[in-house]
């Protein structure tokens, strides 16, 4: 990393302590995160203080011993909303640590806010498999006796 600018090497050491503590979801001591990482102790902790501020990881104390843990918020990537029969439906992508998936909510307006009224995830690898058991179902004669035409 000798040619590496200061601000693009500060990115990296931050991108690998957050991806260490990804693969480490039941936290890890400041001392195991040095022994695993190399990194100065002093380096380290100025470098989770910034994480934990940025909210991508979080931090418990236990007496003397400080916990990090890596955040499980969500990560909206993409939306899409219909009209559909005086209903909106917002299809959104988002991503945590447990891979990417398309959520499907049912939203209303109230009061000048929408209002979830149910929803559905589905992993996103899995979206064609849904897809094709909702046409399957779709055509099903038990189905179809109760569509009306």
């Amino acid at each position: 990393m000798k040619n590496i600018s200061p601000f693009k090497k500060e990115d990296a050491i931050r991108g690998s302590l957050l991806a260490f503590l990804k693969k480490n979801p039941k936290g890890l001591t400041t001392t195991q995160i040095q022994k695993e990482t190399k990194i100065s102790r002093k380096t380290l902790e100025k470098h989770l203080q910034l994480l934990v501020y940025e909210n991508e990881i979080y931090m418990k104390q236990f007496g003397p011993t400080r916990v990090y843990y890596p955040n499980h918020r969500i990560h909206y990537i993409d939306f899409e909303k219909i009209a559909f029969n005086n209903r909106t439906y917002w299809f959104d992508v988002m991503e945590n640590e447990f891979g990417k998936f398309l959520v499907i909510q049912e939203k209303r307006k109230s009061n000048d806010k929408f209002v979830t009224k149910g929803s559905i995830l589905v992993p996103l690898e899995r979206i064609k498999k849904f897809t094709d058991s909702l046409d399957r179902i779709s055509k099903s004669s038990r189905l179809r006796k109760f569509i009306l035409s």
